[in-house]
This record gives structure tokens, sequence and C-alpha cells, in this order.
């Protein structure tokens, strides 16, 4: 379910990414406005792997990927270089499992473009379970070496993404946002102050931001070198 900002996520990154590719959570819904396939079939990637659990467009191979005991992923075992995992994670079971099998999917020097939602409302497609801060990525993937530098935040509605800081965008208070305007500015501060007195509940007040990282797999190329 890629949108603008994931999109725009693996363009900034697209010199990293190398064949083979493989694509968790690849299904495409009839709703969505944009398509990983396409663009990296545009760059002139074409060795991609979609992976979901369920049938659809998009997807080459239907597994879980939280089951460790699937024999795809020894069959499969370092065979990608760049693995792309994004708004999938927060819908699986066991995330912990579905990061083991992802690294071991991730040949030695391979990249991982990973997203997630940090603050949405509910939504299940196909299902809603977890939500993640970047602490929580390093935790997942603690084998992989991530890139500080490279970690944005991606604002749903004002489509944008910018450097990773606190306090979160969308969690201020009282200052006007760039992606607002003046309108959209008031009109948020009128609707804040009726959600806090009890007397309106809207959707619109609730932050929906997501976190986009990068990550190499290097602890294999440490081990070796240490082993020499």
């Amino acid at each position: 379910m890629p949108g603008y900002n994931q999109i725009s996520y693996l363009k900034n990154h697209v010199d990293y990414i190398i064949e083979p590719i493989a694509i968790i959570g690849s299904k495409e819904y009839s709703f969505d406005k944009y398509n990983f396939i396409n663009l990296l079939n545009k760059l002139g990637l074409k060795d991609i792997t979609g992976i979901d659990i369920q049938e659809g467009d998009g997807v080459d191979k239907v597994l879980d990927i939280c089951n460790t005991s699937d024999n795809y992923f020894k069959l499969k075992s370092k065979y990608f270089n760049t693995i792309i995992c994004m708004q999938t994670l927060y819908s699986v079971n066991n995330p912990f499992k579905a990061a083991k099998n992802i690294y071991q999917l991730m040949n030695e020097n391979a990249v991982l473009l990973f997203s997630d939602v940090f603050t949405h409302r509910i939504h299940r497609i196909p299902n809603d379970n977890w939500r993640f801060t970047y602490d929580a990525h390093k935790i997942l993937f603690d084998k992989l070496e991530f890139d500080d530098s490279k970690v944005k935040i991606g604002i749903t509605r004002g489509e944008t993404l910018i450097n990773y800081k606190y306090p979160f965008p969308e969690l201020l208070k009282y200052k006007k946002q760039k992606s607002e305007s003046i309108l959209g500015y008031i009109s948020r501060k009128i609707n804040r102050k009726l959600f806090l007195s009890g007397l309106l509940n809207l959707p619109i007040l609730l932050p929906e931001l997501s976190i986009f990282s990068f990550a190499k797999n290097t602890l294999e190329k440490k081990l070796n070198e240490k082993q020499k």
C-alpha cells in the first residue's frame, strides 16, 4: 500500500537499491495511488519478488512472514540484496518473528528500506496490531546497522517527509505547520479546544505519522573480518 511518502523515500535512496529485490507486504489494492513495482521497473529494476499473506496483484509468493518454519526462508536464505518493507509490520501477529525472517532473506551487505506507523487511527488492512518508534525499528532488526542520518518522519495528510526530530510536528500544540493553510490552522486550534473539552471528537485531530529508516546488513561482514 505505498503512498506518496513511501515512493519519495525509495526515490531518495534509489542508488542503494540492488537486485534481487523483495517487497514484503506487496499486495496492490484498488485504492492505491502508487505502485512499488511500477516505480522499480521504471528505474530499470526487474528482479523483484512480491511477498504477502494474501493473493493478489503484485504478489509472487503467498506466505506468512511470521512463520519461521516456512521452508521458503531456508530456500531464499541470504538471497536478496534489497528488502522493501513499508507499512506492513503493524498488521502482523508477531513483528519479532517477521523481522527474524526478513533478516534471514538478506544477503551480506543487503539493505532494508523500512517504514511503519507511529501514530495513526485504527485501520484494518488486513489487521491493525502495532505502532513503532524509531528505537523499535532498531530493536526489531538488532543485527542491522541503521543510518540515523537517513531516518525521516512521514506526515500522511501533508504527503511530506521531514527530518526526524522532537517534538513530532503534528503533536505541536500551537504552531502553524508548513503544510497547513491559515484557515486549516485556525480550524485545528478550534477543533482541539472542543476535543479537549469533550464536546467534539474528530479523527482529523489524530496525528498520522510514520517513521522511515534505512539499514544495512553488516554483521556477517564484521564477523568474517574478525575471523580473518
